[in-house]
C-alpha cells in the first residue's frame, strides 16, 4: 500500500441534530445527540486508510479520557499514531449542530492539539520523509505546519494542503504546496476574493494568478480545477444529503489515497467527488467514511443509472 503522512487535530466530536440553527437568545432542543473521536486531520486519516492506504498519524491529546477513545480508535483500524500527550491541557473538543436540511455549524475548542510544536515533530520527521503524500490542514500551529512542509520538499513527498479553517493569511504557504484544496468561503477569504464573487468567475479569475494545483470545492455544486493557467468544472453526484459534517475531510483524503496510487488527477477528482457525495448519505462522521470498493461500487451504479 501506498504511505500517506498525516498531521493534524484531534479530539472528541459532540453532535446534536436540530430542525433549524439557533437564533440570538434563543434555546433550542437537540432531537438527537452522538459523539465520536475526530478533527479534520483525524477525519481524514481514518478516509485515507479505509480508502486502502497505509497511514502515518501525529497529533496531540491530553492525558484524558478522549485522549484514549483518539488513540484506540486509530489503532484499531490499522494507522500507525505519533500522539504527544500534553499533561497540560484536554484533548480537543467540537461540536457539530446539523440541521434538517443536512447542513452543519461547527464549533472547536482545539486543547492539546493547538500545543502541537515542532519538538513533537521530530519523531514524526521519518514518516514524512518515507510517506508518498503529506495531507496538512490550518487546525495545527503555523511552525509546525511549516517545518512539516519543508521536510517533505526536501525529500519529494508531495504535499497536500486543506487550509482549513482559513486562519493563516500566508501566501507562501499557499503557493509551496503541491495541492491547495479549500472549499469556496475558504477560497474567498485566502485569495481575498470579493464576497459577492459568483461561482461561474472562479476559474477565469484565479486561473492566471495560480501557479500550482487548485481545486475549490463547492459542496453540492461540484468543484473546481485550476491547473497550468487553465480551469474545469466538476457537477457532484446526486445524492440525498443527510448530514454534510466530514464531506470535506473524505474529498481531501479520498484525492490524496487516489493519487497515491500513481491514478491521474482527473481521476483522483472524480473519485473523491464519489467518496464525499457516499459520505453525506449517512449521519456523522467515523461511519459514514466510505471504503474504497464502496466508492467504486457507487460509481459503477451511479454511471450505469446516468445512461438509462
Amino acid at each position: 500500500m501506498k504511505k500517506i503522512a498525516i498531521i493534524g487535530l484531534s479530539g472528541e466530536s459532540i453532535f446534536m441534530h436540530l430542525d433549524d440553527f439557533p437564533l440570538p437568545s434563543v434555546t433550542v432542543h437537540a432531537k438527537f445527540y452522538h459523539e465520536e473521536p475526530g478533527g479534520k486531520g483525524y477525519n481524514q486519516a481514518v478516509a485515507c486508510r479505509k480508502l486502502g492506504c497505509d497511514v502515518s498519524y501525529c497529533s496531540k491529546i491530553g492525558d484524558d479520557y478522549y485522549g484514549k477513545r483518539c488513540t484506540d480508535y486509530l489503532e484499531s483500524i490499522g494507522i500507525r499514531t505519533f500522539f504527544t500527550k500534553d499533561f497540560s491541557a484536554r484533548t480537543a473538543v467540537a461540536t457539530i449542530l446539523t440541521s434538517q436540511n443536512g447542513e452543519n455549524e461547527v464549533i472547536v475548542h482545539p486543547g492539546a492539539s493547538k500545543n502541537l510544536n515542532i519538538c513533537d515533530l521530530e519523531n514524526f520527521k521519518q514518516e514524512i520523509i518515507n510517506a508518498d503524500i503529506l495531507l496538512l490542514q490550518y487546525e495545527i500551529d503555523i511552525k509546525v505546519l511549516k517545518e512539516a512542509l519543508r521536510i517533505a520538499k526536501e525529500n519529494n513527498t508531495l504535499v497536500i494542503l486543506n487550509p482549513a479553517p482559513a486562519i493563516y493569511e500566508d501566501k507562501d504557504i499557499l503557493e509551496s504546496v503541491d495541492i491547495l484544496i479549500p472549499n469556496f468561503e475558504e477560497l474567498k477569504k485566502l485569495y481575498a476574493l470579493p464576497k459577492n464573487i459568483l461561482i461561474d468567475e472562479i476559474g477565469a479569475m484565479l486561473a492566471k494568478r495560480v501557479n500550482n494545483i487548485l481545486i475549490v470545492t463547492l459542496g453540492s455544486k461540484g468543484c473546481i480545477l485550476i491547473q497550468n493557467h487553465m480551469y474545469r468544472y466538476y457537477p457532484a453526484y446526486k445524492v440525498n444529503a443527510i448530514d454534510t459534517t466530514g464531506a470535506g475531510d473524505t474529498f481531501n483524503a479520498a484525492i490524496a489515497s487516489y493519487l497515491s496510487k500513481n491514478k491521474t488527477l482527473d481521476e483522483a477528482i472524480q473519485y473523491a467527488m464519489a467518496a464525499s457525495a457516499l459520505s453525506v448519505t449517512k449521519s456523522y462522521v467515523m461511519n459514514a467514511i466510505p471504503t474504497d470498493e464502496e466508492v467504486c461500487r457507487f460509481i459503477k451504479l451511479y454511471n450505469l443509472k446516468e445512461k438509462l
